[in-house]
């Protein structure tokens, strides 16, 4: 999921991938504002009942090959 920072407008990929800044605030305000990609949303994480440092140590790692 990608969003803006400004004015916290989530966007998906196919956005993302037409236009580098959010459309929105250049649409109505006429500014540059990078688009950012956020793994995680913050809200799926509290709805598990996690912490932000918890969730990331929840990622699994691979195991090395015998």
């Amino acid at each position: 999921m990608f969003f803006c920072e400004r004015c916290e407008t989530r966007f998906n990929a196919t956005v993302a991938a037409a236009s580098s800044d959010c459309p929105r605030c250049k649409e109505s305000e006429g500014v540059s504002v990078p688009l950012r990609f956020r793994l995680f949303e913050p809200s799926a994480i509290k709805v598990a009942g996690l912490s932000p440092a918890h969730a990331a140590s929840q990622v699994p790692r691979s195991q090395p090959a015998k």
